[in-house]
């Protein structure tokens, strides 16, 4: 039997480069379910946290129907990274979310989901296929931290079929695609909290830095 034929704690290393080409020490955290019950065991010795991307948040964590198109839900990793998450945000810790990351942040805050966004706008360049990152070109609105960080217009990596539908509490829209889906959101009352749906990880090299390099800063 081949080694990898077994479960695994893997993340992609354009987040590992991200964190560490910005100046800061990247650690892969797995979905330990100690952390459900006390998240502070890990968050209280990070100075940020950032939240990758991957499979779908479940709908049932934020009160809605399956859709056809969600994937399996894993509640381990739902569950582990929200506690981290809540606790990261309770106590200030600086917090970067990709795709997966910012959907995670937005239903924290008490928001919601599409499902599927090719209900609502054109899949493409959102993901071209499931291989395939999809790029297209995103702007930051006026007066947010994301436009300070990345000016006013990007072209962007993105692979997602789930999109912001209900903004959270205290959230706010810091970038939009041109067809006007929700690229980015932050917190502006916290140090830094702040996501994008796409994947500043899959950027050439020196494109996603600065948010990796926001994040680091933020956390000094």
């Amino acid at each position: 039997m081949a080694h990898w034929a077994t479960d695994a704690v893997v993340v992609a290393q354009g987040y590992v480069d991200g964190v560490r080409l910005a100046g800061g020490r990247p650690l892969v955290i797995p979905a330990d379910p100690f952390l459900i019950d006390d998240p502070g065991d890990v968050v209280d010795l990070l100075d940020g946290l950032v939240l990758v991307g991957g499979d779908d948040v479940a709908p049932e964590i934020y009160g809605a129907d399956r859709h056809h198109s969600t994937g399996v839900r894993h509640e381990l990793r739902d569950e582990v990274e929200l506690a981290m998450l809540r606790h990261a945000l309770a106590n200030d810790v600086p917090v970067l979310g990709i795709c997966r990351g910012i959907q995670l942040m937005n239903v924290a805050h008490g928001g919601t989901l599409h499902q599927h966004i090719d209900e609502h706008v054109t899949m493409r360049p959102h993901r071209e296929d499931d291989a395939t990152y999809g790029l297209h070109e995103v702007e930051t609105l006026p007066g947010t931290r994301l436009r300070d960080i990345m000016g006013e217009r990007v072209r962007v990596h993105s692979h997602h079929h789930q999109g912001i539908d209900r903004l959270g509490d205290g959230l706010i829209v810091a970038a939009r695609a041109d067809d006007g889906l929700i690229e980015g959101i932050e917190d502006p009352a916290r140090r830094f909290c702040l996501g994008v749906l796409w994947h500043p990880d899959a950027e050439p090299a020196g494109h996603g830095a600065p948010l990796f390099r926001a994040l680091v800063s933020s956390s000094s």
